[in-house]
């Protein structure tokens, strides 16, 4: 009896010891789930899409990540696909990656970004554990990091503990809460890089005119062979690709890639010939990327159409973050005010207007007009320095003060913020405005129009500028 008491209790302390051992592991294992390089949220939203309900499967690096939008192919074409991807993915680990993906869904090709050709040996530790740590552990993983880690260097992807074991003074609620539960990607694993970038219409000469061959890395080739080879024994399509990243030493490498598909038989679209692009093009250049491949793609496959199906509903709702990201793009790319103001009229934004006014300051017919299409029509006559606030919601003015002597404040609560309009009076009479939302500023302060812009979907600011009267309308960004 006293035997068995005794193992029972070993064996109680030895089964809480490892699972409280796999829950601080889980928890203090780096966690990448926001802005755009947020892997964790890309590989584990993978499994949070219905088996067999994609009609692709992206695999590369963050160039292909940054490319391919699949709720541009969804919202076009009707076609369900996901970035199974992570940054600077060699083509060893895109091996497992297309293996793990295979284990949930029957796609009708595996599309597969060709940028990390020129492997030659393991990547650095670092975009190792990217590409392997959200991995769920199963025999595919173990046999990912024998391949891709050299034996002397396994111990921290097998025990994670031994490299994260300091990292809990960056944890946060995203971190904790991404350890235990998986969230639905919206993005479908693409990042929305959200910069102002002008893109050429073309592709750089420098590039399309590029004749050399580079050869390929003898590990990546011998992984891409593995690739064919695994494709062809699970009955599914590949098809190889490069996103375009404007990059001409780079296409020797893709030129040799042409040459092993033709060889092999396989399709290659090289859009680095196509399109004008570096290494993370921003989300509007992503589109016409992704309009080219859902193009190319509904041109050479059978597709249903998902759009009105009910079971894909979710797909709808999703998509409306790829469009507002895009807005915020359009916007922030936008430098003359009336065009600028023209894009708040339809938006389902929330929009903060400062306008000083002193001696000094006057306002043109051009500005007046721009305001006025919004529905902001102060009084420009009323003689001496002034204030003009307004509050618009979805582009309609929601709360609006006019003050010509101080000081003023009131506070807005929308959608869970605070938005605060103000303004004070300075010893020399001229006015000045104050906008915030939860206590941070968002007012440039200059003479003339400040602007606020904050998206309650996307729960970010969009920015915040000024128009100068003395600037010819164009826009002062906050850096």
């Amino acid at each position: 009896m006293k035997k068995t008491t005794i193992f029972l209790r070993f064996t109680s302390f030895v089964l809480i010891f490892a699972v409280l051992f796999l829950a601080v592991t889980e928890v203090l294992q780096d966690k990448r789930v926001v802005l755009e390089y947020d892997v964790t949220s890309k590989v584990k939203g993978f499994y949070e899409e219905p088996d067999n309900t994609l009609d692709f499967v992206f695999v590369g690096s963050s160039q292909l990540y940054a490319s391919i939008a699949p709720n541009v192919l969804f919202e076009e074409f009707g076609i369900t696909s996901y970035d199974f991807a992570a940054n600077e993915q060699p083509m060893w680990i895109s091996y497992y990656y297309i293996k793990e993906a295979l284990k949930h869904q029957n796609p009708k090709a595996i599309v597969l970004d060709v940028f990390t050709v020129y492997g030659e040996t393991y990547e650095q530790e670092g975009a190792t554990h990217i590409n392997l740590d959200d991995l769920p552990w199963n025999l595919n993983k173990i046999m990912a990091i024998r391949a891709s880690v050299p034996k002397e260097n396994r111990g921290s992807f097998y025990f994670e503990l031994v490299k994260y074991h300091d990292t809990w003074n960056t944890l946060d609620e995203h971190k904790v809460m991404s350890s235990f539960w998986n969230k639905r990607n919206v993005y479908r694993g693409y990042s929305p890089f959200v910069v102002a970038h002008d893109y050429r219409e073309t592709a750089p000469e420098e590039v399309v005119s590029q004749t050399e061959r580079e050869p390929m890395g003898a590990m990546a080739k011998e992984w891409l062979d593995k690739i064919v080879t695994l494709c062809q024994d699970e009955n599914v399509d590949l098809i190889l690709v490069k996103t375009p990243n404007g990059h001409a030493e780079r296409q020797k490498l893709y030129l040799s890639v042409e040459d092993y598909a033709k060889e092999k038989g396989i399709p290659f679209l090289n859009m680095n010939t196509v399109f004008d692009g570096e290494a993370h093009v921003n989300i509007l250049q992503a589109e016409k990327i992704s309009r080219y491949v859902g193009e190319y793609l509904s041109g050479k496959y059978e597709i249903t159409d998902k759009r009105k199906d009910p079971a894909f509903a979710q797909w709808h709702e999703d998509s409306a973050y790829f469009y507002h990201k895009k807005d915020m793009c359009v916007q922030i790319s936008t430098e003359h005010i009336a065009e600028y103001f023209r894009t708040l009229a339809d938006k389902e934004w929330i929009t903060m207007f400062a306008m000083e006014k002193t001696d000094s300051v006057t306002f043109s017919e051009e500005e007046k007009e721009a305001l006025a299409a919004l529905g902001i029509t102060p009084d420009y006559e009323a003689e001496g320095p002034w204030c003009y606030l307004v509050l618009l919601k979805n582009g309609v003015p929601y709360k609006e003060a006019v003050q010509v002597d101080g000081p003023y404040e009131e506070t807005i609560l929308l959608d869970g913020h605070e938005f605060k309009l103000m303004y004070e009076q300075k010893d020399d009479g001229n006015m000045v405005a104050g906008m915030d939302m939860d206590g941070k500023n968002y007012c440039m302060r200059h003479k003339g129009i400040n602007v606020f812009i904050f998206d309650p979907l996307l729960d970010e600011s969009v920015e915040y500028a000024a128009f100068d009267t003395f600037s010819g309308a164009q826009a002062i960004r906050a850096q």
